[in-house]
């Protein structure tokens, strides 16, 4: 009886690690990486809208746009102006040199033209009648209807203030009818501090042949300083 009665062995469970019907609740660390990004986009956005900068809108935008474009046509033109002032320097700078090497150029010359000055002064033949003032020399040339004169006058001692006088010229000739005259110029200014050269035409008659010309050297109260006789070439 005991043979073939029931058993009491309990049933067939299967294996944990058999196959069976599979879940279908998603993973806790897929829900969390997911709940972690949520956080963080919304974190990003929230600081974005409260601390972050403001986003421009289209007027905004173009506005600055525009001011850019202005910047940088001003930086341009700056950048131009830097540029043509620098040149305008090298330029001044080189003239500058340049005027400097000429200005001594011109000190030595003019150095060298006093030294011949000089001894062109030192080489004319004194007036003979002497005295402070002098007639050193004298170019009369004849010409129709005037005397073309150049006279160098010359003082010995130039200290104190330059002489200040008039020059007269008295010609002396003959006209085509035999008649002989003197003819007399108008006064001709002169100043005179060492020497001075007097050049210019005093006008006669055309019929007029000039023979000589007596020069004459006046002070301001017409007293003769000097005199001299020439012949007209």
């Amino acid at each position: 009886m005991g043979m073939f009665g029931r058993s009491q062995r309990a049933s067939f469970k299967p294996s944990v690690y058999q196959p069976g019907k599979r879940s279908r609740r998603m993973p806790r660390w897929l829900v969390l990486l997911l709940v972690g990004i949520a956080i963080g986009a919304g974190g990003v956005l929230f600081l974005q809208a409260n601390y972050g900068p403001q986003r421009l809108t289209v007027e905004q935008s173009e506005t600055l746009h525009s001011d850019l474009s202005a910047a940088n046509v001003d930086r341009q033109r700056l950048q131009s102006q830097l540029t043509e002032a620098t040149q305008q320097r090298d330029a001044a700078r080189t003239g500058g040199q340049q005027t400097t090497t000429d200005l001594a150029t011109a000190r030595k010359t003019i150095e060298s033209l006093q030294a011949d000055v000089k001894l062109f002064m030192d080489s004319v033949p004194p007036d003979p009648r002497g005295g402070p003032i002098g007639v050193r020399a004298a170019d009369l040339a004849r010409e129709p209807g005037q005397v073309n004169y150049k006279i160098l006058i010359m003082r010995d001692d130039p200290k104190g203030a330059p002489f200040e006088g008039t020059i007269e010229l008295a010609v002396q000739g003959r006209y085509s009818n035999g008649r002989t005259n003197t003819l007399t110029s108008e006064p001709i200014k002169v100043k005179l501090d060492k020497y001075e050269q007097v050049s210019g035409q005093m006008a006669v008659p055309a019929n007029f042949t000039s023979r000589q010309v007596t020069i004459r050297v006046l002070d301001g109260a017409q007293r003769q300083q000097a005199m001299r006789i020439y012949y007209v070439r």
